[in-house]
């Protein structure tokens, strides 16, 4: 019986018998519910499944668990990130509404006067 011991965002999980071609976003998502990583492409060209692992950047869709046995594994869920996140989530949607303001404005300076 084999045991993969994992330290995502700081806390230590321990699998057993995990198929070794389950990729760590998988494990993430199916095995352990962190679902800040996101399956998008699964082809390492989108970023949605992006972690830190040791302190660089990884597509996790593309890097088998077993691979980072002991290793310090990050995702989107972690406080630094996430507060990261919160911003650049409140920027987007100022953005979306100022754009949606504009759009406004235009149709109503195009309607018939």
């Amino acid at each position: 019986m084999s045991t993969l011991t994992l330290t995502i965002n700081k806390q230590d999980y321990q699998l057993e018998n995990l198929d070794a071609r389950t990729t760590l976003l998988d494990v993430c998502r199916q095995h352990l519910q962190i679902t800040g990583p996101k399956k998008g492409c699964d082809h390492g060209q989108c970023g949605a499944c992006t972690m830190l692992i040791n302190g660089r950047r990884v597509n996790s869709c593309l890097t088998l668990a077993v691979m980072h046995d002991g290793d310090d594994i990050t995702t989107i869920e972690a406080s630094e990130c996430q507060s990261h996140y919160r911003h650049c989530s409140k920027r987007l949607k100022t953005m979306t509404l100022f754009s949606a303001d504009i759009a406004r404005l235009v149709r109503f300076a195009q309607r018939p006067h």
